[in-house]
């Protein structure tokens, strides 16, 4: 790795309604923004929201793929607009800094309007030789 290398730049098709909920259901989280559209639009939105920690759990598979699930140091991801169901997030991973057998990714997840939905930094170890 380099800094400066795009070590991936991913479409990840949008997810269900269905897909929705059953995160929710997975990860507990009994927040209705996520499954009902009346708690949605009073909340502002036009329908529901997909959670944030799905987009984390994109870049975690996506690193995964491309670094080794073993060498994922660390995984942060900041949330700046809301997802709705369907919308396909196309994520980046770009090296920012290469030191000490560590590579420093900067991640950005954004709608196909480029509306950025996620920022955030991940840290892999470099494979040894």
């Amino acid at each position: 790795m380099k800094t400066g290398e795009v070590l991936f730049q991913v479409r990840v098709p949008g997810s269900s309604r269905e897909t929705i909920a059953l995160f929710s259901q997975a990860t507990q989280d009994p927040n209705p923004i996520h499954i009902d559209d009346a708690f949605a639009l009073r909340c502002g939105f036009h329908q529901v929201i997909q959670q944030g920690p799905m987009t984390t759990a994109h870049f975690a598979r996506l690193l995964a793929e491309h670094c080794g699930a073993d060498q994922l140091r660390s995984l942060d991801v900041s949330f700046s607009a809301p997802v709705f169901p369907l919308e396909d997030l196309d994520l980046r991973a770009t090296v920012e800094l290469v030191e000490d057998g560590l590579a420093l990714l900067a991640l950005v997840a954004q709608k196909t309007d480029g509306t950025v939905t996620a920022k955030g930094q991940a840290q892999v170890a470099l494979q040894r030789p």
